[in-house]
């Protein structure tokens, strides 16, 4: 598969994550006093499994990982099955092509649990607000919806099927394997 087929593949993909960054970047400007994320907090960096479609987004920027910082989240991700193996001294090392659930993780989630209005964030972020703008927050049903249609589409192209979800540890090496 070459890269411009990939690209196109991962083109919903890109503008989906654009416009989830376009919101977190808009809270982080509005709500700043508020945040506690930062560079260097990884308290929510666990060991995820992905859709197919973040899977070879992260694998693609991971391949792009000089030879020596991809050694050591091999050897990481066989040692730990907890913490994300792209974690290294506190930094991820494929930030800009970290999933939407690392992108969203801590900001204000909006969901219904049983008929119910729930909203979900850091507890480190926004100590002491009762109440958040229903703009501040996103929907978690319709991101899901979004990204799953997104995953859809993708994996649409691949004649032999993919899993359903892929652990970060399998999703590393799915580019060289193209």
């Amino acid at each position: 598969m070459t890269e411009h087929v990939l690209d196109s593949l991962l083109k919903n993909y890109t503008d989906l994550i654009k416009r989830v960054d376009e919101h977190i970047q808009r809270l982080s400007r509005v709500h700043k006093d508020l945040l506690a994320c930062k560079k260097g907090c990884d308290e929510c960096c666990r060991h995820l499994s992905l859709f197919p479609v973040e899977a070879f987004s992260l694998s693609r920027a991971f391949s792009r990982l000089d030879a020596g910082c991809r050694g050591k989240v091999l050897e990481q991700a066989q040692q730990n099955d907890r913490a994300c193996p792209l974690l290294v001294d506190h930094v991820c090392l494929v930030y800009e092509a970290r999933p939407i659930i690392c992108r969203t993780h801590g900001y204000p989630l909006y969901m219904e649990k049983e008929g119910r209005a729930v909203v979900d964030f850091c507890p480190k972020n926004f100590k002491g607000v009762k109440t958040l703008d229903h703009s501040d927050m996103l929907d978690l049903d319709r991101m899901n919806t979004l990204l799953n249609a997104v995953n859809s589409h993708f994996i649409s192209y691949f004649e032999d099927g993919l899993p359903d979800r892929i652990p970060v540890d399998q999703a590393l090496e799915l580019y060289q394997a193209l």
